[in-house]
């Protein structure tokens, strides 16, 4: 018997693990495999972190950023006590799938969707349930099992972009047992938001993040707005102090008017970029849907095939995304950059495909 059974639960043995994008060292590689913002963060936000980054280190932070808090709860119209901030999204689904999942309770979501949510369910030893999306990405949300102890619905959804029907989703959750969960990562390229579904029902949580919109993926801040009963729970379950005191200084800033209209400026700026490559990638012979999202999700059924290609454009210098599912074979996720950067990927497809 090895050791490691000895050591580690079951579950973790069997795991695969999430695999995070590829963070290439050289500087002059083109990163569009994360969906990153291209552009830098507000300057208030770097001003607020040089003067954070003082004696005061030496402190704690808040332990529930309550400082932040009552600014989100300002800017948001939320209730102070139903906020919940965390270090990125990631650790708040963490917090969520340690509160409210247990060994063999049933958790769903759509396949496809962001790879973490199965990884988290395996944690927890969860009964795990995908739902397949339709050939054009939609979700029949009547499939869901109303029953379930967690579903997880993206907003708009990762790899492909798309949202579903907002009638559709307030409709599963008027008759769902259990928690709903909207990720919400990508919805400030979006045109709407579920955030007054979580007004009207107590068991729906919307997740956030500053690492799209804001260009803050490199400080680990994310948020969730729900019932204050229910954030009560996931109080119990989180870390002391999981946000430390310079992320807390940058998302005051972050969300000052200033912040707020930096932020705004450049989602508009993307969200023009991303029609441009969208069109320019359609005139290639790609297939792109229709995407609300920082990225789009490029299907190639020409010579080099997607994952050639991938490796292709790796190897010049410019880093996309692959994904081994079997339904993404055929296709590549690119985040949309600066124009400069549309051009040089551009660029680089004409190379390797004419």
């Amino acid at each position: 018997m090895s050791p490691l059974q000895n050591w580690f639960r079951p579950e973790v043995l069997k795991m695969k693990g999430y695999t995070p994008g590829e963070q290439p060292k050289d500087p002059k590689t083109l990163k569009l495999n994360t969906n990153e913002n291209p552009y830098a963060p507000p300057s208030a936000v770097l001003k607020a972190v040089r003067r954070a980054a003082g004696a005061q280190l030496r402190l704690y932070p808040e332990p529930t950023a309550e400082t932040l808090r009552k600014r989100l709860s300002k800017v948001y119209r939320w209730p102070l006590e139903g906020i919940l901030v965390g270090n990125g999204s990631d650790e708040i689904l963490s917090i969520l799938f340690r509160a409210c999942v247990g060994k063999g309770d049933l958790t769903q979501y759509p396949d496809l969707t962001y790879s973490l949510y199965p990884v988290l369910g395996e944690i927890e030893g969860a009964r795990l349930k995908e739902v397949k999306l339709d050939s054009s990405f939609g979700l029949d949300l009547g499939k869901l099992n109303p029953q379930a102890r967690l579903t997880l619905l993206g907003y708009p959804n990762p790899p492909v972009g798309n949202c579903f029907p907002l009638e559709d989703i307030e409709a599963f959750c008027r008759k769902a047992r259990g928690l709903v969960l909207i990720d919400e990562a990508y919805v400030d390229f979006a045109r709407m938001n579920c955030l007054a579904l979580a007004k009207r029902h107590p068991n729906v949580i919307v997740l956030r993040t500053l690492s799209k919109s804001f260009s803050l993926a490199g400080a680990r801040l994310g948020l969730a707005f729900g019932h204050p009963r229910v954030m009560g729970q996931l109080y119990k379950v989180k870390d002391s102090y999981n946000v430390n005191r310079l992320t807390q200084a940058l998302g005051l800033a972050a969300f000052s008017p200033a912040g707020i209209q930096a932020a705004g400026a450049k989602v508009s700026r993307i969200k023009k970029e991303r029609e441009r490559l969208g069109r320019s990638l359609r005139a290639l012979g790609f297939t792109v849907p229709q995407s609300q999202a920082n990225f789009l999700l490029a299907f190639w059924k020409g010579k080099p095939d997607a994952q050639n290609l991938y490796k292709k454009l790796k190897k010049n210098g410019v880093l996309i995304r692959y994904f081994s599912h079997p339904r993404l074979k055929d296709a590549l996720r690119i985040t949309v950059g600066k124009p400069e950067e549309t051009n040089r990927l551009l660029a680089e497809l004409v190379k390797l495909i004419r």
